[in-house]
């Protein structure tokens, strides 16, 4: 893939003072040996700036960034202008990464802070950081950037699109609290989410949705196609229940669904027996300009969301996910949009929020019901018209321009995606109960 990078970090006298005086200033652990000895290695695309003290741009993710699941895409869209970019992500789930000018994997695995910082910081030797973007999932992310934030002073911007600390707890209080505080710009996915980590924690926080590229992004009405007997199916299952409950509901429809999507899941099953009784064809992952010309000819997009019953596994998810996907077809495409889950999913709320299609439960009855009333040709262009209004406001035009002032400005240069998801969040959030976050140490 390239070559290795030299650790400075063993060199370099002031960072690993200032290394040394934030370890010990921050949580009272004793100083480690100071080596540049680690697990992992630094690698250098080619083209890539290997002087020393080149100053980087730094994304810290989970996974790797590739176009094999939605977090890859999205990073791109935002974050790939930058001229010398470093990626750093926590573990290796999806092959290959094909992100950054360099790259490296650093697992933290609960290692004393002391540790972590060090481990981060020596991935980047002398280099100087200029701004960092942080998509976390897990405590790595967040202990990592916090490490680079701190050891290199740079600007911090967190963007989270999945919650893994208000409906579940895979991140600590303690720690999400410090990583929100020293972000210097808090942006989330959409309206829910946002305002479910502001009422925890009070700090100011805004949106940036999954955005789509510009030029797939369709001003001119996309009009609805002569064949209304097969939908399609764009995106990844997150839930082994959420495959199961589809297929049950689809296997009434009578129609043929394309899925477009992963369907060599690490973690889930797709047994062909089961697709097959559901009409389902599993298709695979498309690249995006070919996505965008097949969705325009289909009549719906199928979209399976979380419940909440107590057949529900993945609460987070469920609860506080707004699937980029809706996005996607919606502004390329205008395809009405059918939800099959809970109304009361952040999903289902933008979509009834802008009329953009049906929301029914995991019911073949009331699939086969809305699958009737989507492809009626007056409904058909309500809906397709209600999202061409909104195509435009989920462009990515200019949005690396647009970041990177705004993460200088601590708050968005406009008001473009505030203004979109304004609407009302307050029914989302009431079953939560969301405590106020109370400082431990």
């Amino acid at each position: 893939m390239g070559s290795v990078i030299d650790p400075a970090f063993s060199t370099n006298s002031i960072l690993s003072e200032r290394l040394r005086y934030l370890v010990e200033a921050g949580d009272g652990e004793a100083a480690p040996q100071l080596s540049a000895d680690v697990e992992f290695e630094v690698f250098a695309m080619p083209g890539a700036n290997r002087k020393a003290k080149a100053p980087v741009d730094v994304v810290v993710a989970v996974n790797e960034i590739n176009d094999q699941h939605g977090t890859g895409p999205l990073v791109k869209r935002v974050f790939g202008d930058r001229e010398n970019l470093f990626s750093i992500r926590s573990q290796n789930d999806w092959g290959d990464h094909d992100f950054g000018n360099f790259s490296v994997c650093i697992p933290q695995h609960d290692r004393p802070r002391a540790e972590c910082f060090r481990r981060a910081l020596t991935a980047l030797g002398n280099r100087k950081v200029n701004q960092i973007l942080c998509v976390p999932f897990h405590s790595d992310e967040l202990i990592t950037s916090i490490a680079i934030r701190d050891g290199c002073q740079a600007d911090l911007c967190m963007w989270l699109m999945d919650d893994q600390n208000i409906v579940v707890d895979v991140v600590p209080d303690d720690l999400m609290f410090e990583f929100l505080e020293k972000s210097s710009l808090r942006l989330f996915t959409h309206g829910e989410l946002r305002d479910a980590y502001e009422r925890k924690y009070g700090l100011k926080s805004y949106v940036l949705p999954a955005i789509v590229p510009h030029r797939y992004v369709a001003t001119d009405l996309v009009p609805p196609p002569e064949d209304m007997t097969k939908g399609a199916l764009i995106g990844s299952f997150w839930d082994q229940n959420w495959f199961a409950r589809t297929c049950d509901a689809l296997a009434g429809s009578g129609q043929r669904i394309d899925w477009y999507g992963n369907d060599k899941s690490p973690w889930l099953r797709f047994p062909p027996e089961e697709m097959e009784r559901a009409g389902i064809s599993a298709l695979g992952l498309y690249p995006e300009e070919r996505l965008v010309r097949q969705l325009r000819k289909y009549p719906y997009v199928v979209v399976p969301v979380g419940t909440f019953d107590s057949k529900e596994t993945n609460t987070g998810v469920a609860r506080l996910s707004l699937p980029g996907r809706i996005l996607f077809a919606v502004a390329s495409a205008h395809t009405p949009m059918l939800l099959i889950g809970s109304g009361e999913t952040c999903g289902a709320r933008f979509v009834k929020n802008f009329d953009l299609g049906e929301v029914v439960p995991y019911s073949s009855a009331a699939v086969a019901g809305a699958i009737e009333r989507l492809t009626e040709p007056g409904n058909q262009m309500r809906i397709r018209k209600n999202a061409a209004a909104i195509a435009e406001r989920l462009s990515d035009k200019e949005i690396g321009v647009w970041l990177r002032e705004s993460i200088r400005l601590g708050e968005p240069a406009d008001r473009r995606f505030e203004d979109l998801f304004a609407y009302e969040t307050e029914a989302a959030l009431k079953p939560l109960e969301i405590e106020p976050y109370r400082r431990t140490r």
